[in-house]
């Protein structure tokens, strides 16, 4: 189905697993976006993000949100990316994949890997990735891609600030061919046995704007749900 300019895959989490599954035996590899109402939004304006999200191999949604939006342009989505992390986390156990763990928050990646080392006894790696533009691209990309690719990922997750998550990936699907990869978002939180406290804390007048963003991004994607019930 669409929302907006999104694609999004229907189907069951079996379903979901499966082909995720199949992409890392095949060695093909490939890229699983996980779209949220930002995304929706800026997609509809911002084409480098609408074409990454519209080019991946799975397109999940990313939050409940966009769930019972396609409830009501009567479709059925798989659950949101925070209840089948964890099941894709037990089938990476289960085939002895070797996962890696991308961030642009300080200590995120590396927590998430030794959580994922520790409940679930994979071989992670966690990679801090700060300094990644917000295009995805650039020679500190290409470094930090060769180094990536050193460890011969089978499941790369990724989470990062949009749009740079999803450009990000793309390099890296290109980069990494045989891994898929997978943009988490906050989701990957999920994975972690408690609450993740980022290190720098919002700002007084960012805190006072976040429900004024909200409320502008919220009328926004209405707009777009009620053009795609048209």
């Amino acid at each position: 189905m669409r929302i907006g300019q999104v694609p999004l895959d229907m189907g069951s989490l079996d379903e979901v697993l499966a082909c995720i599954e199949r992409f890392v035996a095949t060695g093909r590899g490939g890229r699983v976006v996980t779209p949220d109402v930002e995304q929706i939004v800026r997609a509809e304006r911002d084409a480098p993000l609408r074409e990454a999200l519209a080019t991946a191999e799975l397109s999940l949604a990313g939050g409940t949100a966009l769930v019972r939006a396609a409830r009501v342009l009567g479709e059925s989505l798989p659950e949101p990316g925070a209840r089948w992390l964890t099941a894709l986390a037990g089938l990476a156990r289960a085939r002895a994949w070797r996962v890696l763990v991308v961030s642009d928050q300080p200590g995120l990646a590396e927590w998430t890997a030794c959580a994922l080392r520790d409940r679930y006894g994979l071989l992670a790696v966690g990679v801090a990735a700060p300094g990644v533009p917000e295009d995805g691209r650039g020679p500190g990309v290409e470094r930090l891609m060769d180094g990536l690719a050193l460890t011969r990922p089978d499941l790369v997750l990724v989470s990062m600030a949009t749009p740079k998550q999803e450009l990000f990936c793309q390099s890296a699907a290109a980069s990494l061919h045989s891994a898929v990869v997978v943009g988490t978002g906050r989701a990957l939180e999920s994975l972690l046995d408690r609450p993740w406290a980022p290190r720098h804390r919002r700002t007084l007048w960012a805190s006072v704007l976040a429900p004024v963003r909200w409320l502008r991004r919220s009328l926004a994607f209405l707009r777009v749900l009620a053009a795609s019930r048209r």
